[in-house]
């Protein structure tokens, strides 16, 4: 790639990009001892987006109209704009690397909805446009640090849809896509969210990853045999039963590795509940995204999943339970959305 053409923002241009949230459904390969380690499956989903605006300015301002940025959230991304300006933005003049940033909306940050990957991705793309480069997703998530372990957020920040991955080897950068496909139109995502806490991360999370046991290769065939013949098979034919039972017994196996790290198979005690509860009502795809502490339930339709979500409030209401922020998603099925929102004749 070169920039010696493209080094210039458009002073009177200003971009917009809105990237969806996504669900992380487990790994396929922990062990690696086939040559290859992680390889995910995951999707986007329309629960909630990181939406940001960008345009040129005299120097960095990072605002928000409806909220006030966290400490943590601007330093990132400040961090992100030094990355993208030591690497994929190095021929632009200092001169040249103002930019003001409008963050409409964030995904909540350690929730188990890939909040750092499409922070990244999303500041990356707008300085990108603002700069005139073409560089690819692709080179936009290997130049700022993402997908060391998983491709999921990089695959449906491009497209959106139901995504697995092939993991790393020795030596890949990215995970390649391996499989794509759109979600039936009818199945929802009933989502369950504990905002009194956050999944492992950072150094906790490293020093998961260097610490737990060894990940048994016979639950990785098991993982990839259930993938490969029951839920991939179950997306292409529509029979949510079928991907229930796959997506279920995948996250057993994985959450008991992790158990070590987070408490248990989910992280969220009050989630595992709700979760556990929804299973004795005869529901299949239980799951939990990432680290959590967010937790899923799969059905077909809005009847179920309006039902579901009532059930659930009266349970945990009954059980009194630390409240809970139950919604119904859709899958995204476009990726992020990319568009000039303003644009001045010279």
């Amino acid at each position: 790639m070169t920039t010696t053409q493209q080094e210039i923002a458009h002073p009177t241009i200003k971009f917009r990009v809105s990237a969806p949230a996504r669900l992380h459904l487990g790994f396929l390969d922990l062990n690696g001892e086939a040559g290859r380690k992680f390889g995910s499956i995951g999707l986007a989903i329309d629960s909630c987006s990181t939406t940001i605006e960008a345009e040129y300015a005299d120097s960095l301002i990072i605002s928000a109209t409806d909220f006030t940025v966290p400490v943590s959230i601007h330093d990132k991304i400040k961090q992100i704009v030094e990355k993208f300006y030591s690497t994929l933005g190095q021929q632009i003049p200092t001169t040249k690397r103002g930019v003001k940033l409008s963050l409409i909306e964030l995904i909540p940050s350690h929730a188990g909805l890939g909040s750092g990957t499409q922070l990244a991705l999303t500041i990356g793309t707008l300085l990108c446009r603002l700069h005139k480069l073409s560089s690819s997703t692709h080179d936009i998530a290997y130049h700022l640090g993402r997908g060391a372990r998983s491709g999921i957020g990089i695959a449906t920040f491009d497209k959106g849809g139901f995504i697995i991955d092939g993991g790393l080897s020795d030596s890949s950068q990215i995970p390649p896509l391996l499989a794509h496909y759109d979600f039936p139109s009818s199945w929802r995502i009933v989502m369950i969210m504990d905002n009194n806490n956050q999944g492992v991360h950072g150094s906790e999370e490293t020093h998961a990853f260097k610490h737990l046991p060894t990940f048994p290769q016979s639950h990785s065939q098991t993982i990839c045999h259930l993938t490969l013949m029951k839920l991939l098979p179950a997306v292409v034919e529509n029979k949510i039963d079928l991907f229930g039972q796959a997506i279920t017994e995948i996250q057993a196996l994985i959450g008991d590795h992790f158990s070590p790290a987070q408490g248990g198979r989910y992280t969220s005690e009050s989630v595992a509940q709700l979760l556990q509860h929804s299973q004795t009502l005869g529901h299949t795809g239980i799951a939990q995204s990432s680290w959590g502490p967010t937790g899923c339930i799969f059905v077909d339709g809005d009847e179920a999943a309006n039902q579901l979500v009532k059930n659930l409030q009266q349970y945990g209401e009954q059980e009194k339970l630390p409240t809970l922020s139950l919604s119904i998603a859709h899958i995204n099925s476009n990726g992020a959305n990319i568009e000039i929102t303003s644009q001045e004749s010279l």
